[in-house]
This record gives structure tokens, C-alpha cells and sequence, in this order.
């Protein structure tokens, strides 16, 4: 989405909940008629993100990768008052709009934003923080690439940051899709799991979240088994890189597929992917990863007021 349309709800917005409920009108009002599509949780994706967030621990901070506008670490500092959010992101255009979103709402002191690709930050990020026996995680939220989900969720289990019971959120792991992340989910033995079927905001098509909560035999062996920077350790027989089955072909192939309508999606002009395509996609995606175990196990249309669906176990 051009960086003029993210900045044009910047306009009259200046306390924190007008700031959010601009940034969903913008989405739904000027953008869905349109045919185009704001990339933030909002609505349905919002439901699942806060009930995730309320069930993280406490004493630790958030760490969101894929910033864009600033709105889902909003809503989350917004859940969780007094937790620090650490969000990162790559476009260094949309950094400068979400800095300047989250300083109207008044949570800059709360909301730190940092440049850069996920692979060479995530490392450094303990050092910024006072070192990694300082820097705990209560809560990850992945909104950027979902080719790298499972490559920066490694690095995050590998650097020992997460606490037990943190709860790891991931947008659009169905569409444009994650397929080898919900692999490692489902397939290791490390987190509790729940794929939630939600509507896409500002577009008729379903997607899914995954909602992940840390074992906490699994943090305490990622914890004695943590480096100072990434490199492939085991823990305990509880390895952040090879403790599930290799994944099938087909889902390798999917994953492909993923990157190639992102990369698609983002080509300005008319050569986008249409709502009817995104529709269409969602349900090949759907349909191939069922083949593999991997099916929603939640919705979010039905989560009632206070359910408790991600405890971990």
C-alpha cells in the first residue's frame, strides 16, 4: 500500500482509541471500496489479538515483527497497560508514519519502533535492552513476511527470551499463508496450538491466526540451551530447529506459492490480486494443508467474552 494512503489517517486523529478507530474506518470506508486492502488486524483479528495478549505472563514485554502503521502494536499496549512493545520494521517509510502514529496516541514512551529486517535485529535486540537475562518475552506478535515466521521464531527460542507461557500471535498464516510455520507449530511439541478461522478485515475472504502458547518444560530448555547470537543448538531434545518431521513436499511448494501472490499483492497498479482471488487462494490453501493436519481448530466469530482457549498446558 503507497505510504500516502497509510499517512492520510494520520488527519485528525489524536487521542489513542480515535487513532485505532481511524485507522479501521480508513481500511473499511475508503480503501475495501476501492478494492484494496489495508494490512492491519483489525475487527475479527483485533478479537483474537487482545485475548491472546491478556493471557501472556507477566513481567515481560512484547515484541511485535511488522509494524506498518503502528496500529496492532496500539491495540496491545493498549491490552496490556504498562508492558513495553518492541515492534520491528522493515520499510523504514512506514517506520517514520508508525513512530508518528504512536506519538498522537501519546504511547511513545511505551512503544519503541526499530528499522530493519527481522534477521539482522532480532540479535541485537538484547543488548539494547540490557542483555538477554533482562529482556523477557510475555508476547510475540508476527505481522511481516510469513515466509520468515518460522525462521524468526527459531531465533527468538534460540537467543532464550521467551518466558513459559508466552503466547506467540500470527497473522495471515493462511493467506497469503505460512504453511511450514504451522508445520513447526503442529507438528513440534514445544507449544500448545489453536488456528482461528477469522474474517479479513476489510475483505470478504476468511484467513487464519495462530495462537501458540509456550510449554513451560520448552522455555526452560530453550533458556539453558541460549547463545548470545543465532546459531542451531539443541536443548534438551527439544530443539528450536529440528524437533518436528521434515515437511512434505507439497507444503514446501505452498510456501512458494506464498511468496510469489505476496509479492503480487504488493505490485502497485492493476497487476494486485483481487478479492475474488484472494478468496480462491485462501480455499486451495485451506484444502492442501487439511492433507497435512493442519486445520482451524477455532473461530473467532464465536469466541465468547472471556474464553480462555490458549492456557498452556
Amino acid at each position: 500500500m503507497p505510504e500516502k494512503n497509510v499517512a492520510a489517517v494520520l488527519r485528525g486523529v489524536r487521542l489513542l482509541h480515535q487513532v485505532c478507530d481511524a485507522i479501521e474506518r480508513f481500511g473499511e470506508d475508503i480503501l475495501g471500496p476501492a478494492g484494496q486492502w489495508l494490512k492491519v488486524a483489525g475487527r475479527h483479528k483485533t478479537t483474537v489479538l487482545s485475548k491472546a495478549m491478556k493471557a501472556c505472563p507477566t513481567g515481560g514485554s512484547i515484541l511485535e515483527i511488522g509494524t506498518y502503521c503502528g496500529y496492532s502494536a496500539l491495540r496491545m499496549a493498549m491490552t496490556l497497560p504498562g508492558a513495553r512493545v518492541v515492534s520491528l520494521e522493515v520499510d523504514p517509510a512506514h517506520m517514520v508514519i508508525a513512530r508518528n502514529m504512536v506519538a498522537y496516541a501519546g504511547l511513545a514512551h511505551m512503544i519503541d519502533i526499530w528499522t530493519g529486517h527481522s534477521k539482522d535485529v532480532l540479535p541485537r535486540l538484547p543488548r539494547k535492552y540490557g542483555g538477554r537475562h533482562n529482556f523477557k518475552l510475555c508476547g510475540v506478535f508476527m505481522d511481516q513476511k510469513g515466509s520468515r515466521y518460522h525462521e524468526d521464531l527459531s531465533v527468538i527460542e534460540q537467543l532464550g527470551l521467551l518466558l513459559p507461557g508466552a503466547v506467540v500471535v500470527a497473522d495471515n498464516v493462511l493467506k497469503p499463508g505460512s504453511p511450514l510455520f504451522l508445520w513447526r507449530l503442529c507438528k513440534g511439541q514445544s507449544y500448545d496450538n489453536h488456528v482461528v478461522r477469522v474474517r479479513e478485515f476489510a475483505m470478504p475472504s476468511d484467513d487464519w491466526m495462530s495462537v501458540s502458547v509456550l510449554r513451560a518444560e520448552a522455555a526452560q530448555a530453550f533458556a539453558e540451551a541460549s547463545v548470545d547470537s543465532p546459531v542451531v543448538e539443541k536443548a534438551k531434545g527439544i530443539s528450536p530447529v529440528g524437533n518436528w518431521p521434515v515437511a512434505p513436499e507439497e507444503l514446501i511448494q505452498l510456501q512458494w506459492e506464498s511468496d510469489r501472490i505476496r509479492a503480487q499483492a504488493t505490485r502497485p497498479g492493476s497487476g494486485s490480486v483481487s478479492f475474488d482471488e484472494w478468496a480462491k487462494y485462501a480455499s486451495n490453501m485451506k484444502e492442501k494443508m487439511a492433507l497435512h493436519g493442519i486445520v482451524e481448530t477455532a473461530d473467532a466469530a464465536n469466541l465468547e467474552e472471556g474464553a480462555e482457549l490458549w492456557s498452556a498446558t
